[in-house]
């Protein structure tokens, strides 16, 4: 393999990962605000009630 073919595989590797990393980012956020999110606001929303006769 030469010097430039090295550099060019090197290149599409690089590339390859940083598409990988920004997919993942992407699926990450998308279940965060579709599945946790939602679960988080819905525990937010009932607030303790009272249960002792002072």
């Amino acid at each position: 393999m030469t010097e430039i073919q090295q550099s060019d595989s090197l290149k599409n590797l690089v590339i390859f990962i940083i598409a990988l990393a920004i997919l993942g980012t992407i699926l990450a956020l998308a279940w965060y605000f579709a599945v946790d999110l939602p679960t988080l606001q819905a525990a937010a929303l009932h607030a303790p009630a009272n249960m002792g006769d002072n």
